[in-house]
């Protein structure tokens, strides 16, 4: 019975993941197929636009040209997922995390294999910053990071209130 739950979630793993790339590559598509390279909608003046960009490099464009070590780092770091999900007791909640990392590393590396360049559009002025331009591969990572480290800080505050007790 457990094997046959491990077995649903690692399925459950697999149709968010495609879920979540499918939804980054249209949205890549989209723009690639609506915008010139730099060209910019703005979608909520000062705030929230969709600008074409190209980006080459890793986060805040860090690294540029380096497409073969970011390929290899995203291929190790899928590999380190999957071990992961194979070690762990799966529960919806790390399903979600899980698929949403998987989904984005692989969004980014499929760019970088096809494009030799990731493709980001989403463009926020937050006050006077104009934020690093991103995509949603790029959300999908940070909130995939941000639930784990949600988890990480719950079982820490958990297991310290547990044995004050």
């Amino acid at each position: 019975m457990i094997q046959l739950i491990c077995d649903y979630m690692k399925r459950k793993i697999l149709i968010f993941s495609i879920m979540f790339l499918t939804i980054d590559i249209l949205s890549k598509v989209l723009v690639k197929t609506n915008l010139n390279l730099y060209d910019s909608i703005t979608l909520i003046p000062n705030f929230f636009n969709i600008t074409y960009v190209l980006n080459d490099g890793a986060a805040f464009s860090l690294f540029q040209g380096k497409q073969i070590l970011f390929i290899i780092l995203g291929i190790i770091f899928l590999g380190i997922l999957i071990y992961y999900i194979f070690k762990e007791k799966l529960t919806n909640y790390k399903v979600i995390y899980y698929s949403l990392l998987i989904g984005g590393v692989v969004g980014n590396i499929l760019d970088r294999i096809i494009y030799k360049n990731v493709v980001d559009f989403l463009d926020f002025k937050i006050f006077s910053y104009d934020a690093p331009i991103f995509n949603l591969a790029d959300t999908f990572i940070v909130i995939g990071v941000g639930l784990i480290l949600i988890e990480i800080i719950r079982k820490d505050i958990y297991g310290k209130n547990k044995s004050n007790r």
